[in-house]
């Protein structure tokens, strides 16, 4: 088994919800946890995702009244602990898990650690978009504001990447980590580069509370990962891990020395038609890398 939500409505009778991959709370009846008697809770409120099989993290979807847990506000997502108390308007929402099941997936998470039968190694096309600039928002930004922000930022890029049929497989702040391997390697890398033009057309016209420009800068690599089917519990996706998420993340942190809102790998510029659309910066060293890797840019 994996997590429950204990969920004491504002005004109704308290009930249990088992969360898998991923469960919605909101007003309306087609999220995993439904509030309909609180007409402060958003339609979409928040969202709590589990990766690495066995952490949870809860995400403000861009509500006006805010998520908290522990009293806290929501802004970046928030990693949950057993008994985290999340408030939602006047609704009380505990997280419940089992320290058994958590515990052995645990150690399944741990590369040394995981059988063959847990382990998969795939090909995938990989994307990493990263907020341009945000530290120094943050810090100028009230708390509610930076998260209502973030929260709609999250929602509309995560829909983008699932109508794609991409999986987001991690917020780390705020970055988004996702990836494209249900199809053949150029499909894949397609897709992910489709996506990576919507996202930045729908950041495009966006400005902070200040008026400052929204500004996003994406990866995109191409390359093998090690899937861990944690838990074996069929409503879970895998987490992803290996040498190919390294390199998408260490792609990112290049894009302002080259000046493009899209650096690409070699190995995902190999699978797209486009090649002559993309500069070439030839290659380069990348941190923790021993081997140069050659870099591309797209900007619009």
């Amino acid at each position: 088994m994996g997590a429950t939500l204990h969920v004491q409505p504002v005004s109704s009778a308290p009930f249990e919800v088992a969360i898998g991959n991923t469960a919605t709370i909101g007003r309306t009846r087609e999220n995993t946890v439904c509030l309909s008697s609180s007409p402060q809770v958003s339609r979409q409120h928040a969202m709590i995702r589990c990766h690495n099989g066995y952490q949870y993290q809860i995400i403000d979807l861009g509500s006006r009244n805010g998520t908290f847990v522990n009293e806290q506000r929501v802004v970046m997502p928030v990693t949950l602990e057993a008994g985290a108390r999340i408030r939602i308007a006047d609704n009380v929402l505990t997280l419940r898990e089992s320290s058994e099941d958590r515990s052995a997936e645990q150690q399944l998470t741990v590369v040394g650690s995981l059988a063959a039968d847990f382990l998969e190694s795939r090909p995938v096309a990989l994307l990493v978009c990263d907020i341009r600039g945000f530290s120094s928002m943050s810090e100028r930004m009230a708390s509610g504001d930076l998260a209502q922000v973030l929260g709609v930022w999250f929602r509309e890029l995560g829909n983008l990447v699932a109508d794609s049929g991409g999986t987001i497989d991690k917020f780390i702040g705020d970055a988004v980590l996702a990836y494209w391997g249900g199809a053949a390697g150029p499909l894949n890398c397609v897709a992910a580069f489709e996506t990576a033009k919507k996202i930045r057309a729908l950041a495009e016209p966006r400005k902070w509370p200040c008026g400052e420009k929204f500004e996003v800068v994406i990866a995109l690599h191409y390359g093998k990962v090690t899937c861990s089917n944690v838990g074996v519990a069929a409503e879970r996706d895998a987490t992803i891990i290996g040498d190919a998420v390294n390199t998408v993340f260490r792609l990112e942190s290049v894009s302002k020395e080259v000046g493009q809102g899209v650096v690409l790998s070699e190995d995902m510029v190999q699978h797209l038609p486009e090649k002559s659309s993309f500069a070439d910066f030839g290659s380069r060293a990348l941190k923790g890398k021993t081997q140069l890797v050659k870099i591309f840019g797209w900007s619009v």
